[in-house]
């Protein structure tokens, strides 16, 4: 019977694309037609896999890869280890000086784009808790994967169709939410454009369709799976990939949730993972509030992708394990929600997770923003009796991040306001870094500026999210408080890094 259903599905879904290629390829090309093809292709595999063994085809190619490489495995690990990081930045080289340059790009600024990365990776390097005992497979594998990512979607043309389409979905797809906040309060409140009213709707929304992805074990699936090919590509533990995974879509927050029986008995490299991957992305649920206020949503969702494979690689830089991992061995498994009855439940459960969060927002918006105001008034009173005009929190760091914005990419004469804009998130956080590039820099710095600062903006690697997760872990793990707060700065160093990396990638291959 289960034969019999399966190929139904496959008839069926087959039948339809071909309809739908027959009436839509005639008129076009159309990125709606690869994505749907794709999608069919994915359906097909899995349905494949579900009656033939997935080891058929993948014993075989692990087989060809350990042949292939049987001369490389006769040398030491660690002359192994030199080898692949140094074919990587090899690789990276080649690539990126092969290719020609275009209105946005030359090769100098390329340049200064691979110092960056050297000097980010370098520093993290300088600063590593154990040089001995890092794991440069993962370092390296970290750095290719997220370079491959960002080779796919700003130079190929299908990648960037994917990723452009998904940015347009997403945005369409979280739009719906105007509709129950125009019934709720009047289409004259919802389309005010009040910050209130774009980010908060969204934030439920989303939310609630995450829970029901949770009910109907469609969410549980895809990260578990996508779990098992980082941990198996990268050499982590279960628990940490499936947070790597998790953080894109559920935040620095929930995504601890996914592992919550073993965080009291993790590593301390794993703890300071978990952080990492939180602070170096943003999740799903605030994807749209960015993208209302103008941002690119193709860049948003790229570079949380991309800094996914670099939190791993910059953690394990900064703080390679040094003890043995009882998790290392535990299967990859995401549970499903088992506590609601029905979907209308699940979504009410989310809708309220959702309020939480959104409510959560606010007011840490509110509080941050009047003590910066409090702060830079204060600063801009001692600034008077020294003659010196205006002098504010974001004038002083933005010059004391004038050459971290240099080492990303940014033009020359958009150097001070880059910088601003990098310490502003730190001292403050994105929402109000993004939110003062739409409305003071929009119109006064370069396309290509604007760009790579939007990667380095995309992230939760702020003071506001620290304690939030310190909250969150040590509510899950009280005894481990302590460790929890020991790693917090440094883990807010390397989420920042993870998006200055992202940064570099988008300046180079612009």
């Amino acid at each position: 019977m289960m034969y019999f259903n399966s190929l139904a599905m496959f008839l069926i879904f087959t039948g339809y694309l071909a309809a739908a290629f027959a009436l839509q390829v005639p008129k076009g090309y159309d990125q709606e037609n690869l994505v749907l093809g794709l999608i069919y292709a994915f359906f097909t595999l899995y349905i494949l896999f579900q009656h033939i063994p997935i080891s058929l085809v993948v014993n075989p190619f692990l087989a060809a890869v350990s042949f292939l490489g049987k001369p490389v495995m006769k040398l030491s690990e660690r002359i192994r280890s030199m080898l692949y990081f140094g074919g990587v930045l090899l690789i990276i080289v080649v690539v990126v000086f092969a290719m020609p340059e275009t209105e946005n790009t030359n090769r100098v600024q390329r340049l200064t784009g691979f110092i960056g990365l050297l000097f980010f990776l370098g520093g993290t390097f300088a600063f590593s808790k154990n040089h001995r005992k890092i794991n440069w497979n993962t370092v390296s594998g970290g750095i290719l994967l997220q370079f491959l990512l960002g080779l796919f979607v700003f130079k190929s043309s299908v990648g960037h169709s994917i990723f452009q389409w998904i940015a347009v979905f997403a945005e369409g797809f979280l739009s719906k939410s105007w509709y129950g906040t125009s019934f709720v309060f009047g289409e004259d409140v919802a389309n005010s454009g009040m910050f209130f009213m774009n980010v908060v709707p969204v934030i439920i929304f989303f939310a609630a369709v995450v829970q029901i992805l949770y009910y109907v074990n469609a969410l549980p699936w895809i990260l578990s799976h996508a779990a098992s090919i980082f941990s198996k590509v990268l050499g982590i533990t279960g628990p940490e990939a499936v947070v790597a995974v998790g953080t894109s879509f559920l935040g620095l927050s929930e995504a601890p949730l996914l592992i919550r029986p073993v965080v009291a008995t993790m590593t301390k490299a794993e703890i300071h993972q978990v952080m990492t991957c939180g602070l170096g992305t943003i999740s799903g649920s605030v994807l749209f509030a960015y993208i209302s206020m103008g941002v690119s949503g193709q860049a948003l969702i790229t570079s949380t992708i991309m800094s996914i494979p670099c939190s791993l690689a910059i953690s394990k830089l900064r703080y390679p394990e040094t003890e043995k991992s009882s998790a290392a061995k535990k299967d990859i498994a995401v549970e499903r929600d088992t506590e609601s009855y029905n979907i209308l439940h699940a979504a009410s459960s989310g809708a309220g997770l959702g309020m939480t969060i959104a409510l959560l927002i606010i007011a840490n918006l509110i509080a941050i923003l009047s003590l910066l105001y409090v702060v830079n008034a204060l600063l801009t009173w001692l600034g008077n009796f020294l003659t010196i005009q205006k002098l504010t929190l974001d004038l002083v760091t933005g010059y004391i991040f004038v050459p971290l914005a240099w080492l990303i990419g940014a033009d020359n004469q958009d150097l001070v306001s880059v910088g601003r804009l990098m310490a502003l998130k730190i001292w403050a956080n994105e929402f109000v870094a993004y939110n003062e590039m739409q409305t003071v820099y929009l119109e006064t710095i370069t396309y290509r500026s604007r760009l790579v600062t939007t990667y380095a903006l995309c992230g939760f690697a702020n003071f506001v999210s620290i304690g939030i997760q310190l909250g969150c872990l040590g509510a899950i793990a009280p005894k481990r408080t302590g460790d929890i707060a020991e790693m917090a700065i440094s883990a807010l160093i390397c989420g920042s890094v993870c998006t200055w990396v992202s940064a570099c990638f988008a300046g180079m291959l612009l």
